[in-house]
């Protein structure tokens, strides 16, 4: 998002700028100041920051006001500079938030350089801690810019409250120092942003905007401008260096484009962080009360108005820690940036003697022991002391092993450890192990082979080997399926298919078609027709040859009266089933009983008249279809003189409870109806309108329905014997 500055605002600018350059053209010549010095630091102690310092200048012989400054390691609340001396014409000012140090005259005219060179020779460190940071760098300025040496660039709180952003942008480049020219701060790394934001007292105006590009935080000024710190709000990512207080930046109200630095009297604030708000600031503890400004652009002149030094406590860079196994000698060790290395069994500062002194410490353990070194330079131990530690394994076992049995080939065993490494040998007294891991996949096998095992915990091994065998079987497993072929019976819709006479405890591969199935069980149950084949695989991984079993689709048959040819009222009475299409199954047949003997013939003859069932089995076990049908006799005459025989014409077979219908007409030779036997009659007796008919040649036609619904008309002529 884009601002625009009102005209007010660019007066304010111009008369800043225009201040800023005549004071820039009355500045005198700068002093330049040497000091050295970097030195060991005993914790407890006091310490001169200087071995030497020296102040020159060509045009002044002293100077109103000098500033030393902890510009590094700073420990607030503990550091501390002072002088050690009185100096009657120097008077000290400490200031613990910045950890500087001014000396000023203590009688209003200048300090002379010859008294401010012993002064400074006179400025201690006092620490009362013992846990000291390993590093502090101490600056000195002439001015109360501070200094901070890994830029070589100084760095101002400029008191301005509610000047805005942009009005602190214009103020910052205008201001110089020492000829060193001014800019809004840029913080790019973790140090510096420590070292400005302990400055500022206040909220304070830094470098950073998004105002171009909402979300896209860029330092604008000095050098750095151009430079992407931040991409995004509160989650953001940083490319390089960032330092936003918690939940920052918000962009509250949509307008919060100026990076500053939060003021230290906010809750739970990150002391030295950063914020974002609007180019007129906020309200209560975010009303801006000044800038940050930063000092040296590429092209300003040099400089030898600063100077530094520094003092560090030796470390211990490198140690070794130490294993036995259950007792014994171990050694460790510590290595020391310099200085000798001292030995103590307590990390507590007291009595305790030393043990030893050297880099490496050589003892007798039984169980865990830490020992402590510390460097000693000059009879000073370095603090806190460093632990370095010799552990006592428990001697190992091998607790689980697993064997395995194979066909032939690779086999894979296994062995847990109670600690440790497991390590595999061929042998029980073999030095060099095959594979350390607690699987072992051996190389191909034609013979049963033993391996041998231990647990190891730095070379602190198991008493024993443990023996893990890889045992070759190669018999061929041997079944038998229970049947070559089954019939799915389409009513029930699957069949299981079984295996038998097995002699081991087998898996099974099942396939169809080839297809590999999801069953490995003995049986197996199947909804498809098809060939399957099955081969069974035993403990050791051998695999039988493939058995094949078919599956044909079946079920029970459904023949009809069109599938059958019935020829009765001849000298051989017969059935035959003439469509060989009654069902998808493979059929053989019985004749008036249903446990009998069952044939593949389909065809019954010699049968008498009368009522018959033929029984139609599935040889696949899908059922017996049960068919009744009738043979009938037509008697060629009859004598009806009341003898007791054939004294009525009836049809022979003829069976009431399978004719649900029945109408039989008797007729003289001229077509006359004569005679009507009903359901339920007998038969003809030979007259007619109560008269006894003459022997002579009658015609019947006889129509019958069956109780599955079809219908038989027939026929013929009958002699009528007197």
């Amino acid at each position: 998002m884009n601002k625009s500055v009102n005209f007010n605002n660019i007066i304010n600018y111009l008369f800043l700028f225009l201040s800023g350059f005549i004071c820039y053209s009355q500045t005198d010549e700068a002093p330049s100041i040497t000091a050295s010095g970097r030195q060991v630091f005993c914790p407890g102690n006091s310490i001169n920051i200087v071995t030497d310092f020296t102040i020159t200048d060509t045009d002044d012989t002293g100077i109103s006001e000098f500033f030393i400054q902890i510009s590094s390691g700073y420990q607030i609340g503990l550091d501390r500079l002072e002088l050690s001396r009185n100096y009657p014409g120097i008077a000290t000012s400490w200031n613990q938030n910045e950890g500087k140090l001014m000396l000023s005259s203590a009688n209003n005219t200048e300090i002379l350089f010859t008294d401010l060179e012993n002064a400074v020779k006179d400025v201690i460190l006092t620490n009362p801690s013992l846990n000291v940071t390993e590093e502090k760098t101490f600056s000195f300025t002439i001015d109360d810019a501070n200094y901070l040496p890994s830029t070589d660039h100084f760095y101002e709180f400029v008191s301005d409250e509610r000047i805005t952003w942009q009005q602190a942008k214009i103020a910052a480049e205008n201001r110089t120092y020492f000829g060193r020219r001014g800019y809004l701060a840029t913080l790019t790394s973790a140090e510096e942003a420590d070292f400005a934001g302990k400055q500022a007292s206040g909220a304070g105006w830094i470098g950073g905007s998004d105002e171009e590009t909402e979300g896209e935080w860029k330092w604008v000024t000095g050098p750095e401008a151009g430079t992407i710190f931040w991409r995004g709000a509160v989650s953001g990512t940083t490319p390089n260096f960032a330092f936003w207080n918690n939940n920052e930046p918000n962009d509250q109200g949509g307008n919060e484009d100026y990076a500053h630095i939060t003021d230290s009297n906010i809750p739970n604030i990150i002391v030295g962080s950063w914020n974002d708000l609007p180019n007129i600031g906020g309200t209560g503890l975010y009303i801006p009360r000044g800038y940050i400004v930063e000092y040296g652009v590429p092209g300003d002149p040099p400089l030898n108005i600063s100077a530094s030094t520094s003092i560090y406590i030796p470390q211990i860079i490198n140690t070794v820690n130490a294993e036995v196994c259950e007792s014994g000698n171990a050694t460790i060790s510590a290595t020391a940036s310099e200085g000798e290395i001292f030995w103590y069994d307590s990390p507590i500062i007291g009595n305790q003697t030393e043990i030893a002194r050297g880099s490496n410490l050589t003892v007798s353990v039984t169980q865990n022991t830490i020992y402590y070194a510390s460097i000693n330079i000059n009879g000073c131990n370095s603090l806190p002391r460093t632990p370095v530690t010799i552990t006592v394994n428990e001697r190992p076992t091998i607790i689980n092993t697993t064997e395995n049995i194979i066909c032939s080939g690779s086999a894979l065993l296994s062995a847990e450890s109670s600690s440790g490494d497991v390590y595999w040998y061929e042998t029980a007294t073999s030095t060099t192990p095959l594979f350390i891991g607690e699987s072992f996949q051996t190389p191909n096998l034609t013979s049963t082979t033993s391996y041998f095992v231990e647990a190891n915990v730095f070379n602190c091994s198991s008493s024993t080997r443990t023996e893990v065998i890889a045992t070759i079987d190669n018999t061929i497993p041997s079944f038998d399926v229970a049947k070559s072929s089954y019939a799915l019976c389409i009513d029930i819709g699957n069949v299981n298919l079984e295996t038998i006479n097995a002699q081991d405890n087998y898996t099974y591969i099942w396939k169809k078609e080839g297809g590999l199935l999801p069953n490995n069980n003995s049986t197996i149950n199947v909804t498809e027709s098809g060939t399957y084949t099955v081969s069974a695989v035993s403990s050791a991984g051998c695999t039988s040859p493939e058995q094949t079993i078919i599956v044909k689709d079946s079920e029970k048959s459904n023949l009809t009266k069109e599938d059958v040819i019935i020829t009765d009222d001849s000298i051989n009475n017969s059935i035959q089933i003439a469509n060989l299409n009654i069902g998808s199954g493979d059929y053989e047949f019985s004749l008036d009983d249903i446990n009998g003997v069952y044939s593949d013939n389909r065809f019954f003859d010699n049968l008498s008249p009368g009522i018959h069932t033929l029984y139609i089995r599935d040889k696949g076990g899908c059922g017996i279809q049960e068919y009744q049908f009738s043979i009938l006799a037509y008697p060629k005459f009859f004598t009806p003189n009341g003898d007791g025989e054939n004294d009525l014409w009836q049809i022979n077979g003829f069976d009431r409870s399978f004719y649900t219908k029945s109408n039989i007409y008797i007729y003289n030779r001229f077509g006359n109806l004569l005679y009507t036997i009903e359901q339920n009659n007998q038969g003809w007796d030979g007259n007619f309108g109560g008269k006894k008919m003459p022997s002579n040649t009658y015609w019947f036609r006889v129509v019958l329905t069956d109780i599955n619904g079809y219908s038989l008309e027939k026929f013929g002529n009958i002699s009528l014997i007197r």
